[in-house]
């Protein structure tokens, strides 16, 4: 990627309910990093339910069947870094997430920033994120320290019915986690400095 390129962050909504609570933190998210100068894109498991991966297609996933899990695979390939949302599902995260990270080899994630977000009854949800930073190292994936867990009471509805991000800190740690996600995207994407010269001159013995 060109360096004068803004970073491009896929944000995935590991909930399979429409309109959950953790779609609107990705939402909130999604405009917090367009702010902050990166090139955000959306996949919403509920909206966009991808089919059980193929197991004799992983490492070859243009050969998918489903354009879904195709675009999916590209999407994740094409991006400097990652969101991934997902509410706590008895203690961890959803099936959909694990499905949809099931889809991807090593490659898309090596290397490149990922920022956990989590939604649970309390704040016992960081579960999901202690479980996920296990996949992401998996796939060679960089977890920020950062991370967030959300809680009913954090959101509000909007006019129009839907689920908002209003929570004050909830809002500052998100701030916070889409600003290290872009400057860590940011920071590994540039070129290496040069070494100075002289610097590993061989010392006589």
């Amino acid at each position: 990627m060109s360096q004068t390129q803004r970073p491009v962050v896929l944000l995935v909504s590991g909930s399979p309910t429409s309109g959950s609570h953790t779609t609107a933190t990705i939402e909130a998210a999604s405009r917090m990093l367009a702010d902050l100068g990166a090139d955000p894109s959306v996949w919403d498991l509920a909206s966009q339910p991808l089919p059980i991966v193929d197991p004799s297609r992983h490492g070859d996933t243009d050969s998918y069947a489903d354009p879904w899990a195709r675009r999916f695979t590209r999407l994740a390939s094409e991006a400097d870094a990652f969101v991934i949302a997902s509410p706590m599902y008895h203690g961890s995260f959803s099936g959909v997430v694990k499905n949809a990270l099931d889809h991807l080899d090593v490659t898309p994630l090596a290397a490149k920033p990922t920022a956990l977000v989590a939604h649970g009854a309390n704040l016992s949800a960081v579960q999901v994120c202690d479980a996920l930073r296990t996949v992401v190292r998996a796939l060679r994936g960089i977890a920020l320290p950062e991370q967030l867990a959300t809680v009913p009471t954090d959101f509000e509805r909007s006019a129009d019915g839907r689920r908002v991000l209003r929570g004050a800190l909830a809002r500052q740690r998100l701030h916070d986690l889409c600003t290290a996600l872009v400057v860590t995207a940011e920071r590994l994407r540039a070129p290496a400095p040069a070494p100075r010269p002289g610097l590993y001159r061989a010392t006589r013995v």
